[in-house]
């Protein structure tokens, strides 16, 4: 058991004062029930109107915890949680505040390749890989700005938190899209799987012109087809956002099921 630590400097949620309880695991849910009870309780005490879990501070920390599976592998940076933790919180007084799902989804080019006039899709080359990740830093503070809980940062914590990724990745399944001018308008981090073996991940993709996004995912799950990968995994996408319904354009069959808790103190 490691019980979570309590964050202060948190994004709000709707606009209330907000804290949050970081990812840990309970040995039972009655003690992480207890223990929830008391942080909220104690950040009442503080000012604080609002508290959300597992979440250690931000959407760059780890959060989430799995609430639904189909019982399939799990795979690369995926969210875990303890057997107790989604017991406790709803003991607790915590609803879902926020559902994210992973789908699975068969390789092999949808016809999208040609849905923005004028925008290419190339593979990184495997090299400057900082260099790369500079260039997609303004893509990804913009794409994810109106994202809950999103919170900016600065270029070198962004190339710092992704050159390790990048550093066991196939270069071939890192996309970048540029227009006519040469400008970068897209980006696409995929990666084989090195847990779901047989897996692409599509873990990030942002576009800065409406349709990169669909034509960078159709690049991506060509290659898998062509590297003779089985399957390519929708990662963790927000219920509601265009990245789920692109998902299921692509045919995606949601196989698990996350959520952040959230209680109004």
């Amino acid at each position: 058991m490691t019980l979570p630590k309590i964050h202060r400097d948190v994004p709000s949620w709707n606009g209330r004062r907000t804290a949050s309880i970081g990812c840990g695991t309970f040995a039972d849910a009655e003690v992480g029930a207890i223990f929830l009870r008391e942080a909220c309780d104690k950040l009442r005490g503080e000012g604080f109107e609002a508290v959300v879990g597992p979440m250690d501070g931000s959407t760059w920390g780890a959060y989430r915890l799995p609430v639904w599976s189909d019982g399939s592998p799990e795979f690369f940076m995926e969210p875990s949680a303890g057997p107790h933790d989604l017991a406790a919180y709803e003991a607790a007084g915590f609803e879902v505040a926020e559902l994210h799902v992973s789908s699975t989804a068969a390789p092999g080019s949808r016809g999208y390749a040609g849905l923005v006039p004028g925008l290419g899709v190339d593979s990184w080359d495997g090299t400057e890989p900082e260099k790369l990740l500079a260039s997609a830093h303004a893509l990804v503070m913009a794409g994810f700005a109106k994202t809950p809980f999103f919170t900016p940062v600065p270029e070198e914590m962004f190339i710092a938190r992704y050159a390790p990724l990048l550093a066991h990745a196939d270069p071939r399944l890192i996309l970048r899209a540029t227009d006519e001018a040469g400008a970068v308008k897209g980006l696409t981090l995929a990666f084989p799987d090195p847990m779901r073996k047989g897996a692409v991940v599509l873990k990030t993709y942002v576009g800065a012109v409406p349709g990169a996004g669909r034509v960078m995912a159709d690049r991506v799950h060509e290659l898998a087809g062509e590297l003779g990968y089985r399957e390519v995994i929708h990662a963790l996408m927000r219920e509601g956002i265009a990245s789920e319904a692109q998902s299921r354009k692509f045919g995606g069959t949601v196989f698990r099921r996350y959520a952040l808790m959230g209680r109004v103190l």
